[in-house]
Parts: structure tokens; sequence; C-alpha cells
């Protein structure tokens, strides 16, 4: 049996950022055709990823996803196409009366930069929160027809690489299977974020403990005397109340990564759960990773030892920091829409292709499976984890029989530039 490590890839729509920006309107050009976002919005475009997305740049031109922090700096940029001139791209604020419509605000016109055969298309942010805005590309009578290549969306942040964590244990904690208490427990997770990455890139400064039974205003909704399930229901999934807690202790614990300590999550072989680049410090929505001490597996309850839960807060806190999977599963596919983007595309880490032919060769029942949960004979049949190049890598998407698996230099790098973009 294999255990997956799972992140909740999707897109978490917001309702209503109210922002503050203080740069907005046109910039270098100022089309009369307004190229309000048309697609349905079905993409999204995440800072510095560097996976291929080929669908991001397919829609580009009737409009994708942004995600957006204060005061950082952001730039589009593609190949330019020698048989076009250069759109106009234009941003738009969202917001979203539900969960399933949006309104668009028009902010901003950007005439393009070439350089090297490219075009940038550069703007700040100051928004008062995280926000949610889309891009489109106008010709300026229409939206843009040329052709979009080797899209990529920078971003660099204006917070310091200094973060503390926060565990807060949710009901009853049940223990690990070699005993070890919560306060040792949170020890190990400290320890091991800190020898995860070179001490001169990302400083984790402490760790604090904190019990949901002693919430002001939540503490009743969950009480110690009994183990705590996630997601039973889907709105407790990633348990975001409990983000940004306790506020008046200082902004030392509540701009800390909040990770959630629950007795499983309600899911076959899940053993934590995370946004991935849509995370903040502070509370709200996609603030929080959650991480079972036990792990469910057809009705049964398995307790884990320390050190897998361990090794599961790192793995869901790379994806909290904007890190895919180093191989793409199916279900990573499947919930994104993007069958380009098979690896996390960072140069110094190697994919499996094992998993990659395992996918294009299953029949649609079995792609419809992640290829990692090996939930079919096919599937374990045809690839085995521990041969694959990644299988030392933290972000690799199922547990191995690695002893001591690591960051890359450029996974590093790009969590760095992500925990800088979010405001603390």
């Amino acid at each position: 049996m294999k255990k997956t490590l799972l992140q909740n890839f999707f897109y978490l729509p917001v309702i209503a950022l109210l922002c503050a920006c203080g740069e907005f309107g046109s910039s270098g050009s100022s089309s009369d055709f307004k190229a309000q976002p048309s697609s349905g919005l079905p993409y999204s475009a995440y800072p510095n990823d560097k996976a291929q997305n080929d669908s991001v740049a397919a829609y580009l031109a009737k409009g994708i996803q942004l995600m957006v922090h204060p005061y950082g700096k952001y730039t589009i940029s593609f190949d330019a196409d020698t048989n076009s001139d250069a759109p106009e791209l234009q941003l738009y604020r969202l917001t979203f009366p539900t969960d399933s419509t949006y309104t668009a605000r028009q902010v901003r016109n950007l005439s393009a930069k070439d350089s090297a055969g490219r075009w940038y298309y550069s703007f700040d942010c100051k928004e008062s929160d995280r926000a949610y805005w889309a891009a489109t590309l106008s010709d300026g009578d229409s939206y843009y027809q040329g052709k979009v290549s080797n899209f990529r969306f920078t971003g660099k942040g204006a917070y310091t690489d200094h973060v503390s964590l926060n565990l807060t244990v949710v009901g009853k904690y049940e223990g690990t299977s070699d005993s070890v208490a919560v306060d040792s427990l949170a020890a190990l997770i400290l320890a091991r974020f800190r020898a995860s990455v070179p001490s001169d890139s990302i400083t984790f400064d402490t760790i604090y403990v904190r019990y949901a039974s002693a919430h002001p205003s939540l503490g009743s909704k969950y009480p110690s005397m009994f183990p705590w399930i996630a997601g039973r229901s889907s709105s407790d999934r990633l348990l975001t109340e409990l983000g940004g807690w306790p506020e008046k202790s200082g902004p030392d614990v509540y701009d800390a990564l909040d990770l959630v300590l629950v007795y499983y999550i309600n899911t076959d072989n899940v053993l934590g759960l995370s946004s991935v680049f849509g995370g903040s410090l502070g509370g709200g929505d996609g603030s929080t990773v959650v991480i079972g001490t036990h792990y469910l597996y057809h009705g049964s309850v398995n307790s884990q030892k320390a050190a897998d839960i361990v090794f599961t807060a790192v793995h869901e806190s790379g994806h909290f920091f904007g890190l895919r999977h180093t191989t793409s599963t199916s279900a990573d596919l499947l919930s994104t829409g993007d069958a380009s983007d098979s690896t996390d595309g960072i140069e110094d880490t190697p994919y499996c292709k094992a998993i990659v032919f395992a996918k294009k060769s299953a029949s649609a029942a079995e792609e419809a499976t992640d290829a990692v949960y090996f939930r079919t004979m096919t599937m374990a049949a045809a690839v085995n984890v521990n041969s694959c190049p990644d299988a030392d890598n933290i972000m690799f998407p199922s547990v191995t029989d690695a002893t001591s698996p690591i960051f890359s230099n450029g996974q590093v790098s790009l969590m760095k530039s992500t925990l800088e973009l979010y405001p603390h």
C-alpha cells in the first residue's frame, strides 16, 4: 500500500476582497476595445511558477486569473510573435458575488516592452490584501489573435524571508505510533523545517503550539475530548478559520505559517492538505496546512510515526510556498486541466518518466484516479516509485523509501520568492 501526499490544487474563490490600490489607470496605451475576460477564467497563473502552463498561454488573450499580493512587483512575458504587433495587456480586478460568478472591473492597460525577442508587461500592486485579478490581451479592436508561447508570470515581494510556525492541535491529540508528545512533535517539525533549507535562504524563527479548544470564539466547536476528523464536510477540509490565531499575540504569531494538526483526513491515504500558490499568512482563505497524526485506508484508521507526520508537514508547506509535485499525478493534471504540466519546470528537479508514461498509457477509468495512489493493479505494476529519479525529493507525490528527502536549490529559491510576496 502506498500512502499519498495530496494538496488542494484547485482555485479557491474569494468573496469581494476590498482593496486599496495606488497605481491603477492607463499606462502606455488606451485601447478603445475593452477586452473584458470572456473565457470563464478556467486557468490561473501563479507568481514564479515554472511549469509549462500551455493552457494559461492559450487562454491569456480572453482571460486568465492572476493572484497578486500587496506591494508585489509583477511581470507577464511571452515570446514575441513576429507576425503580429505587440498587444496591449489589460488588467481587471475580480470580485466574487457567489462561488460560481465573478465581476471584473478594469484597472490598468499596459503596453509591451520588447527585449530579446520577448514582450514584457510590468506592474506594481498596492493592494491591502491578497487579491485575484484577470489579464487579457487586446490588439485595439478585438482580442489578440497572435501566438502566445513560453508564458511566464514573475513576482518580487517586499517582505522578509523570516517566518514562524503555529501548530494548532484540533480536538483530542491521539498521539503517534512511537508515542511522541505534542511539544516534542512541534520541536521535531521546527528542526526539520530548518534542516530542509540553507540557513541563508529562509529562516524559520520558532514554533508555537496552540489548542483549538482554547480559541476565544471557536473553542466550543473543537472540544479537546474528541479527536477531530478533517474533511467530513467540504467546508472543513482546510480549517482556515483557525488560521491567523491568536491575532493579539503579536505579528510573529499572527503572521506565522499555520499548521493544523488533526486526527486524520477523511479521504483514503491522504496524509495532508494545502492550497498551492494561493496561501496567505495571517488567516483567511488558503492560510492553513492540514496534517494528520493518522490516516484512513479502506475504513481502517492507521497511526503514523512522528517522522512521517513531520515529513508531511514539510511537503505540504512546500505546496503552500509555491511548489508543485516534481512529477505531476493524474489528480494534479485533472484539477488544473493542463496536460502540459507533467513536471514542475524547475531545472534542478528531475521527474519520473515512468509515471508520465503510465498516465499517458492509462485507460480513461485509470486516468480518473491519481497515478501515484496505485488504486489499480495496472498502475501498481507499471511504476516502482522508489526507482524514480525524484524519489528522494520532498515534493515527490508519494511516500518512498528515501530516508532523508531534500528540497533542491531551485525549489528553495522559489519558496523564498513566494514567502517574500506574502505579507508578514
